[in-house]
């Protein structure tokens, strides 16, 4: 296993969407690693939700996340926020005319992420 730069790389298999950039930076078989760019993009109309664990680490900037029920969380550049297995979510960069932001998701390898 080598070092992995997650800021100066985006990941392999980059897909783009309005939403964002997603790049996966580890897949193993007990722990899946993507590297998350959202710049100025759209925020997602629908909520998503993990089946397990998905623990957040910011790189730059900062990451609104909202949760069901209308809980919201602000996470910054150095904080790691983790969303409970099941519970329905949406991230976006905040402020909407700030600076990009960047993340790592981590979860358990074989996670579902479905949108609801």
């Amino acid at each position: 296993m080598s070092v992995i730069d997650v800021v100066g790389r985006p990941g392999s298999a980059t897909k783009e969407s309005p939403y964002g950039a997603v790049g996966v930076v580890h897949s193993g078989a007990d722990l899946e690693a993507w590297s998350i760019r959202k710049d100025d993009d759209e925020v997602e109309p629908e909520l998503a939700v993990m089946d397990r664990d998905d623990l957040l680490y910011v790189i730059e900037g900062s990451l609104r996340l909202e949760l069901e029920g209308g809980e919201t969380r602000v996470i910054s550049a150095g904080q790691l926020y983790v969303i409970p297995a099941g519970t329905p979510f949406r991230g976006y960069g905040w402020p909407r005319d700030g600076e990009p932001c960047s993340f790592l998701a981590v979860a358990p390898a074989g996670a579902s992420f479905k949108r609801l």
